[in-house]
Formats: structure tokens, sequence, C-alpha cells
């Protein structure tokens, strides 16, 4: 494994979802607070990039005619052509979590510059 800084914590802004290239491999990237997380950004349906969809959260499972609410807000992406959401800290995916993901990468923050680790 090795250490691949991806530049300045301050470049990447809140809750956005961003496209890097880390070691050849383009990577998606989503800051929360002082916690960032990466992906593949490539959606395993059929290769949309991940980073050209938006983040949402999850709204669990309810009564009809009980109040919706949102969990888990700006942890979710959603592939942009069709719909497949995917948890940005793991990579699972919210309808198949054991079968359908997206690869994770860790990543860690020091001294402000964000670093991924890659293989």
């Amino acid at each position: 494994m090795r250490s691949i800084d991806l530049g300045a914590l301050a470049n990447f802004a809140e809750g956005q979802p961003e496209r890097v290239t880390a070691s050849d491999r383009a990577l998606l990237v989503v800051r929360r607070g002082d916690a960032v997380y990466a992906l593949r950004d490539l959606c395993p349906h059929q290769g949309a990039r991940l980073s050209d969809g938006h983040l949402t959260g999850h709204v669990p499972a309810c009564v009809p005619g009980d109040d919706i609410r949102m969990e888990r807000t700006g942890e979710v992406v959603v592939c942009p052509w069709h719909g497949w959401e995917f948890d940005v800290q793991t990579g699972r995916s919210l309808c198949d979590p054991q079968k359908t993901r997206v690869r994770s990468y860790v990543t860690r923050v020091e001294h402000g510059r964000v670093f991924v680790e890659m293989d």
C-alpha cells in the first residue's frame, strides 16, 4: 500500500462529490466535515461516473401515513444514470449491500492534507 496525496482538505467542498485521479484510477471523493471518503468513480451497473451523481440520505421503511424522515443526509451517492445508491463510507449498495458495492479506499487527513491508500 502506498499513500497518495490528493491535496488540501480545504480544496474539497463539504458535501460535494468530486472526481480525482490517483495512480491512474478515477475516484469519487466526498468530504463530510473533517472526514473524507473515497470510492472508485464507477457505478457497477453500467459504468456511469458516480461523481456526476448527487449526495442524498436514506429514507427508512415506514408505515403508510407516518411522516417521512431522511437519515444519514449526505452519506449516500446516487448514480446519475439509473439511480443506484451507494453508502459513501463503505461503498455498499443500499438495496443489496452483501452483493453489490463500489470499491472503497482508506483515507486520512494529516496536517490539512488528504491522503488515500492505494495498492
